[in-house]
């Protein structure tokens, strides 16, 4: 009974710890047009975009279909890159820590064009 109660407050915890370490607009980025006018571009631009075995016609999570955990994760990632929070170099390592492997051509493409789309100006915030 003890265990089962310390291995749900520990879930809870972890769960309570992920969501606030997230980039500021990945749950509600309504407010956010540069965000949204990127993930706009990728979209266009980047096709066919494969993140693992996710193909994204569309950067949104009713594209992912029962990977919707894989999607929170690149949503978060993506929008830790864009507001400048994260490097190019650690948006690769993550996202390839995301899919289990490094050696994906197709994710590999895609994260190349996801970082050729970044504006040269990007933000630090949202708003």
């Amino acid at each position: 009974m003890a265990r089962s109660v310390l291995l749900r407050c520990t879930v809870v915890g972890l769960v309570v710890l992920s969501a606030s370490a997230c980039a500021p607009d990945a749950w509600q980025n309504t407010r956010a047009t540069g965000f949204n006018a990127y993930l706009n571009t990728v979209e266009t631009q980047c096709q066919p975009l494969w993140i693992g075995s996710m193909q994204l016609q569309q950067f949104d999570a009713s594209d992912a279909g029962d990977q919707q955990s894989e999607f929170s994760s690149l949503l978060d990632m993506t929008s830790r890159l864009y507001y400048n929070r994260m490097t190019p170099a650690d948006f690769r390592e993550a996202v390839q820590s995301l899919v289990l492997t490094s050696s994906d051509s197709r994710t590999n493409q895609s994260i190349d064009c996801m970082i050729r789309q970044l504006p040269a100006d990007r933000p630090r915030s949202p708003g």
